[in-house]
């Protein structure tokens, strides 16, 4: 029985949780490689980065959250949104900023697997959609 990328990230997570020694955590690390390869999974490890990130940030309460806006956020409006994104998901929520002229205006946030897309440019792509089809 094969298992699924999230559950080893999820093992991991749990056996590094607390844990402050550094060679533990490396030793841990490698056996889980040793364990990938061994079941003939070794492809997975690509993929195991951002699920294991994932998965340690949900552990930890946290969660992270990629945010495109049209123009650069100062100091203050980028604390804002972090607070507003804690608020909302009850969780710290770290933030990182891409801009994207593209968009013209509102923004999108990407977090664990949700995508939740209010800018301009998908709602006039939206409008156009049920324009020609009505």
């Amino acid at each position: 029985m094969k298992i699924s990328l999230k559950k080893y990230a999820q093992a991991l997570a749990d056996s590094l949780h607390g844990e402050k020694d550094s060679a533990v955590i490396e030793e841990r690390i490698q056996n889980l490689l040793k364990i990938l390869v061994k079941r003939k999974q070794s492809k997975l490890i690509k993929q195991f980065t951002p699920a294991f990130f994932s998965e340690w940030m949900r552990k930890n309460g946290k969660v992270f959250c990629k945010v495109t806006v049209p123009y650069e956020l100062n100091e203050a409006e980028t604390k804002d949104l972090e607070k507003l994104l804690s608020d909302s998901l009850n969780r710290k929520a770290s933030i990182e900023v891409n801009v994207d002229a593209n968009i013209i205006g509102g923004m999108k946030i990407e977090f664990e697997d949700y995508i939740i897309d209010g800018t301009v440019i998908t709602s006039l792509k939206t409008l156009k959609s049920q324009i020609v089809n009505a």
